[in-house]
């Protein structure tokens, strides 16, 4: 690679990298207090001499002296050069190398921006004790949630008091912050008032997103009571991408004295109260299903995953996701469980109920990998006799297939289902699934925030209730006629796979949990296929049609030919013109068109039912349309910038377009 790498750019890599996971994934660590120690990869030695101090962020061995940063070790242990070793940590934190001049600006718009994202924890965590509203959050922490203070200290609780600009007050004073609060996610910008901002984050209790280093990337923020969204979180910036982060992973490995197990849990309560019981090694997903990249990160860390799913329909649904994301990383020496919580618990409130020690029993008694994948395979399964054995052996092997090849687990699977079906292994490697495909995709990661802010929607457990139909809609009476598709209610959602299936026989019933001692554990559903990013989109607007009013859709986009997108302008039109009406309204008035059929469609798809529970249907369906936006090459900004002419660029406005222009484009560039 010609040419210098920017210091500003190294600064960057090493920010984001955590020694800890570069090490550990290269020798093996124990935890020794607040340091690791372990053999030294230097020098032969038989007694640990090797200390990495992660808070730090550095090595040294006191036999042989080599010691430094997380670059030294990958150069010293892999035998690169300095380019190679800082190519390798980039490509691992999903960063390009700049090879052009003008690329430090980026690294140093970051720094800057993490500045004011650490100002604005401080300044949640000061309203706890400074709002003249703070006895509302105080009571919620205390009372309702039963949280410590030192738990909430650990994890930065905070409070965004009521009001619409008092981060804007406290630290967006001068222009500058305000456009780093405006890029880290923060404020919003005003829809007829160009240039003026509002805060994002209003009257909830806030929760700081760290990345693996501890830096303040994001928040989450909840709603007290019933409010809606019950969780924002903040938007994908250049910081923060939530395909790639897990909450309370930085303080899972602060806090925990030997991690060598994580448990993958579903919401942030639910990490923080599993903590305050002593349970400290629990991160969750940020509004995403985990996928490979999580468990990627998690098993350099770690030989044990559990992943944590509550009880219902929808958290089965995603524990043949989180299946599917672990089967292609799958090493040998690291194991992957899944437990299932009793229908309506979920680890805040079962912990609650049962104390640490029962809880800890329960994560003992979770499901293998290898029972999981099996049940799942079965639960498919449609034949009889001999015909259902076949059958259920492609269902398996569709998922074993994506293990690596070299690894001996997928031996041991493929031994075990020779056991089951009583196919010989030869025949097994023989069987083809090329009709077949897996139900999970990994994000690409030399695609950038346009491909993941739509990608992730399609992650999100969303939940479809019949409540949404109003019995007194106009044509209420119409309730079962079709249009080509036959519109599911209440009484006639499409079959789960929840039950045995009648057809099944033979032995496929026999052995339905492995040995488990009960043998009423609810099947494993089949994945439907999956929806497109748009169909996530229209789907969350019939669904949660009150936030038609917190959205645009632009011109350009209402006015695009992709009959997806104008099944979208459609619905948002319909319920920004309508706002006290609900789906039946919507497919009453819409009846026999191309909107009205797409819609009833994906009503009836097997993830509609899954729709209800999704925290942020704003903020996820303002993502997928600016994504939509820079796809088509119609950014707000710099539209505006180029119908005004040059005369504008000279007022603050403008200036601030142009900014916003040339770091759009200085994007797009990079992603080519």
């Amino acid at each position: 690679m010609s040419g210098r790498i920017p210091d500003q750019f190294i600064d960057e890599l090493l920010a984001r990298t955590d020694i800890t996971d570069v090490v550990s994934s290269r020798i093996t660590l124990k935890k020794t207090g607040q340091n690791y120690s372990g053999l030294c990869p230097f020098h032969n030695e038989k007694t640990p001499s090797f200390s990495l101090n992660p808070n730090k962020q550095f090595y040294y061995c006191f036999g042989c002296g080599a010691g430094g940063n997380a670059i030294s070790f990958v150069m010293e242990h892999d035998h690169l050069d300095f380019v190679e070793a800082i190519e390798a940590l980039a490509k691992d934190a999903g960063l390009e190398v700049p090879k052009e001049k003008g690329a430090p600006d980026r690294y140093e718009q970051n720094a800057e921006l993490l500045k004011r994202l650490t100002e604005s924890a401080h300044f949640f965590q000061s309203q706890l004790t400074q709002s003249p509203s703070k006895k509302k959050a105080t009571d919620y922490l205390a009372t309702e949630r039963g949280l410590s203070g030192q738990i909430a200290k650990v994890y930065g609780i905070g409070f965004a008091p009521p009001g619409w600009d008092n981060l804007l007050k406290a630290i967006g004073k001068r222009a500058e912050q305000q456009e780093q609060l405006l890029q880290g996610g923060m404020l919003i910008e005003k829809k007829d008032q160009q240039g003026h901002y509002y805060d994002r984050f209003r009257d909830r209790i806030m929760f700081p997103i760290r990345d693996s280093r501890g830096r303040v990337i994001a928040f989450g923020g909840r709603a007290f009571g019933d409010e809606k969204p019950k969780y924002l979180n903040s938007p994908e910036t250049a910081v923060f991408n939530k395909s790639h982060e897990l909450y309370g992973l930085f303080e899972a490995k602060q806090n925990t004295q030997n991690l060598d197990h994580i448990i993958v849990v579903e919401g942030y309560m639910d990490v923080i109260v599993l903590a305050q019981y002593g349970i400290t090694n629990a991160v969750a997903t940020l509004g995403t299903s985990v996928n490979s990249q999580h468990i990627r990160k998690l098993f350099k860390l770690v030989n044990k995953i559990t992943l944590c799913f509550d009880g219902d329909k929808a958290g089965r649904a995603a524990a043949i996701r989180g299946l599917e994301a672990s089967l292609p990383v799958m090493q040998d020496g690291k194991q992957a469980r899944f437990l299932f919580l009793p229908d309506g618990e979920d680890p805040d409130s079962l912990v609650r109920q049962e104390g640490q020690e029962a809880f800890l029993a329960r994560l003992e008694d979770a499901n293998s990998l290898a029972n999981v994948l099996f049940e799942h395979a079965r639960n498919q399964v449609t034949l009889d006799h001999e015909e259902g054995d076949a059958e259920f052996a492609r269902n398996a092997m569709t998922l074993i297939q994506q293990i690596p090849n070299d690894i001996t687990y997928r031996s041991v699977l493929l031994k075990q289902l020779s056991n089951e079906s009583g196919i010989e292994k030869e025949e097994l490697n023989q069987v083809s699934i090329s009709s077949r495909k897996s139900h999970y995709t990994e994000p690409n990661n030399h695609q950038h925030h346009e491909h993941t802010a739509q990608e992730n929607i399609r992650d999100i457990d969303l939940a479809y209730h019949p409540d949404n139909f109003d019995d007194h809609y106009p044509g209420a009476e119409y309730d079962n006629y079709t249009t080509g598709s036959t519109l599911y209610l209440p009484d006639s959602l499409p079959n789960s796979g929840f039950i045995d299936n009648p057809r099944k026989k033979g032995g496929f019933n026999k052995k339905n949990n492995f040995g488990k001692k009960d043998f009423n554990t609810p099947k494993l559903p089949q994945a439907p296929k999956p929806l497109s990013a748009i169909e996530h989109a229209i789907l969350c607007l019939i669904i949660h049609p009150n936030v038609a009013q917190d959205i645009d859709i632009p011109d350009p986009l209402i006015n695009n030919s992709d009959e997806s997108i104008q099944t979208l302008s459609t619905v948002w039109r319909y319920f920004y013109k309508n706002p006290t009406h609900n789906a039946g309204h919507f497919i009453f008035n819409k009846k026999q068109t191309a909107a009205g059929n797409k819609v009833i469609s994906l009503l009836n798809h097997g993830d509609a039912h899954t729709k209800e529970k999704l925290n942020s249907a704003t903020q996820e369906i303002s993502d997928l349309i600016k994504a939509l936006e820079r796809n088509l090459g119609t950014d707000n900004s710099t539209q505006r910038l180029k119908s005004k002419g040059s005369d504008y660029i000279k007022s603050e406005d403008g200036k601030q377009d142009y900014r916003a222009m040339v770091e759009h484009l200085r994007q797009q560039k990079l992603k080519k």
